[in-house]
């Protein structure tokens, strides 16, 4: 049974498409708006085209690749904060983007406060994060005195089990 666990897809991207409307000469300010009506024109831009993929139960998965390239609006649509013009993303559990490193830590507050907060932001309780805090600060390379108030980003996403 463990074996059938870890090939369970914990992702699934069947057939996803996401546009946008590129303003190509929008006003600045509401009479701009207002008395340039003409300027409302834009193009449709198609950022993702028919992309599929599957992340197994337990991967971790990271997006490289070219400006422009559609890796953003794949977290976005992801962790919903966008939604797709068409096709399907079926999530079994819970999928947090890691964008920027160094977002959401508070050089004024202590590592642990820090760890504490940001775990919360990525949906995990109180009592999650205190079973987690010796994990996320043992993490190597991060337990030192300088980066452990700053960045602990990586180990509070990694650190422990990503499915209850």
């Amino acid at each position: 049974m463990a074996a059938e666990s870890k090939q369970e897809n914990a992702i699934i991207v069947d057939h996803v498409k996401k546009h946008f409307k590129v303003f190509l000469d929008k006003g600045q300010s509401f009479k701009e708006r207002l008395l340039f009506r003409n300027r409302r024109r834009y193009e449709n831009r198609q950022v993702l085209r028919d992309i599929s993929f599957t992340v197994k139960r337990g991967e971790a998965v990271g997006l490289i690749g070219h400006n422009g390239c559609g890796k953003s609006t794949t977290l976005k649509l992801l962790t919903r904060i966008l939604y797709p013009d068409s096709g399907t993303i079926t999530i079994k559990g819970r999928v947090s983007s890691l964008i920027e490193l160094g977002a959401g830590f508070h050089p004024d507050m202590s590592g642990r406060e820090n760890i504490y907060t940001n775990a919360s932001i990525f949906g995990l309780s109180k009592k999650e994060i205190d079973s987690r805090l010796q994990t996320i600060i043992d993490f190597p390379n991060w337990n030192s005195s300088s980066t452990i108030r700053c960045v602990p980003i990586l180990p509070v996403c990694t650190c422990g089990s990503p499915f209850p």
